[in-house]
């Protein structure tokens, strides 16, 4: 479980190099060695960062996979892996499922070794060293609430493992324990970040909207809009045109609360995954006739008959010959930033818990502003029941954030796999991978697997 740094090396000719085999490979070195003063530091925070960008993550798994396990897209290729998600049938040995799993902890390790190397380090001024570890804090949350949202209660990894005996004596935590843990690393996050004006890396609003995020799925209502309110108050906005958002050069936009940066070498997989072959993509999963109809209840779902007048639909689904697919991700080359947190959710949050407080005029108020920049009437603020203007949150909340990763997660926690997909209580959590158990025989399985 020890970070490994990656370094490049290369051999300048092939003089250089008589024999590959005769050289001890240097493509790696320990944290212990790596993190000893500033300047490494500073290079495991990239590596921390890095870690997000990972195909198994947000680069394409994290995005794309749990999508399809929800009612937005289905397997439109040949997967096997995708095949199980779409049919809601996933196994131990699903290795997209073990593949994701083992990015984030590999994501939560680089967080660790930062936490547990940067407060030793001699000589290094102050300001920056609680920046480094507050971002760590941070990306260790992000990670951990990733991990709840898909598997419920996980293994707590709070420090780097020593050995291979003290990696595989690990039991899992309760989802209660390792949200607790996510609301402390929050804490110090806020305590430790002084930048409240990054969007590539961690700052005060993505800690605010991150705890925003979390306290909305603990249904701490209270919470959630408050820390919802801090986001909005610290000068974001949505961005004018929702296509900026998803703009193949990255252009920044004042909705921007932290996103993951990828360019045509450091490049992501979702587009890829999501645009039809002639399009130059894989095709491995599209839209349903669900979203479809979503989108333009008068379509019945047939993307021939798709006509939306919300701004937000063409951006999400598309058709191309007599296939739908999936243009949010428009390119092929994965150049795309991939959103982890943005004003728009923040608002959505907001919306929601102010609907639970049953402050309803201002929850439709709230939710409004995504409609209007959607190009669609404002919602109503008075006669609505509380039922009523909660199914309408959870509409603009689909609409909103399709295909980005997030409509599984909110089905979920508010119950709707359950009563809208079918599914039983055991399918809802993702099966702990076997080789984990084999690994670490004190992790129990998730019921049903």
């Amino acid at each position: 479980m020890r970070y490994r740094l990656p370094l490049v090396v290369a051999c300048v000719s092939l003089a250089a190099c008589s024999s590959v085999l005769d050289v001890e490979p240097t493509s790696s070195i320990a944290a212990e060695t790596a993190i000893t003063d500033i300047f490494g530091a500073r290079t495991a925070l990239v590596g921390a960062y890095q870690a997000l960008q990972s195909g198994n993550y947000y680069g394409e798994s994290f995005v794309n996979f749990t999508e399809v396990v929800s009612d937005n897209a289905l397997k439109s290729g040949t997967l096997t892996n995708f095949a199980d998600a779409d049919a809601n049938a996933l196994r131990a040995d699903n290795t997209e499922v073990a593949s994701m799993w083992n990015a984030v902890y590999d994501a939560i390790n680089r967080a660790n070794e930062l936490i547990d190397k940067v407060p030793t380090l001699t000589g290094v001024d102050e300001t920056e060293r609680n920046e480094i570890l507050g971002e760590a804090y941070f990306l260790r949350a992000l990670n951990y609430h990733n991990l709840v949202r898909l598997w419920g209660g996980v293994p707590l990894r709070l420090k780097p493992a020593a050995t291979v005996a003290e990696a595989a004596s690990i039991t899992r935590a309760t989802a209660a324990e390792v949200y607790t843990q996510i609301v402390s690393d929050l804490n110090q996050a806020e305590q430790l970040i002084t930048d409240d004006s990054q969007t590539r890396q961690a700052s005060l609003g993505a800690v605010y909207a991150l705890e925003a995020r979390v306290r909305l799925y603990q249904q701490d209502w209270a919470g959630a809009e408050a820390a919802a309110a801090k986001v909005e108050a610290m000068g974001y906005s949505l961005a004018p045109d929702f296509t900026d958002l998803f703009d193949a050069s990255g252009s920044d936009t004042p909705e921007d609360i932290f996103r993951i940066t990828f360019t045509p070498v450091q490049y992501n997989l979702v587009g890829y995954y999501y645009l039809t072959r002639g399009l130059g993509g894989r095709y491995e999963a599209a839209p349903t006739s669900s979203i479809i109809a979503a989108f333009d209840p008068a379509s019945g779902g047939n993307g021939a008959n798709y006509n939306p007048s919300d701004a937000r639909a063409l951006a999400s689904v598309a058709r191309s010959g007599t296939r739908n697919y999936t243009p949010k991700f428009d390119t092929s080359i994965g150049d795309e930033d991939v959103h982890v947190i943005r004003l728009a959710e923040v608002i959505l949050i907001r919306a929601e818990a102010l609907a639970h407080l049953n402050r309803l005029p201002e929850a439709v108020d709230e939710y409004n502003q995504v409609r209007v920049r959607a190009g669609l009437t404002p919602d109503p603020t008075t006669g609505r029941t509380q039922a009523d203007v909660l199914a309408a949150i959870a509409r603009e909340r689909r609409l909103e954030l399709a295909f980005e990763g997030d409509r599984w997660p909110d089905l979920v926690r508010t119950g709707e796999a359950i009563s809208v997909m079918g599914l039983t209580p055991q399918q809802t959590l993702f099966p702990i991978p076997q080789r984990e158990i084999d690994t670490a025989p004190g992790i129990t399985q998730n019921p049903g697997y």
